[in-house]
């Protein structure tokens, strides 16, 4: 599965399995109240 992010989108390439499983754990990452916008401008700055 690949995933690409910038600070405007995010892509997630695989099978629907596989993205369910990918945006359940950028959502414990993240937290359930933070919105994509911010979600994204972190994981891209994130080293």
């Amino acid at each position: 599965m690949k995933s690409y992010l910038t600070l405007d989108q995010c892509r997630i390439c695989g099978k629907a399995w596989q993205v369910r499983i990918q945006l359940a754990q950028w959502q414990k990452e993240a937290g359930p109240a933070v919105a994509i916008k911010d979600f994204l401008a972190w994981r891209v700055q994130k080293p």
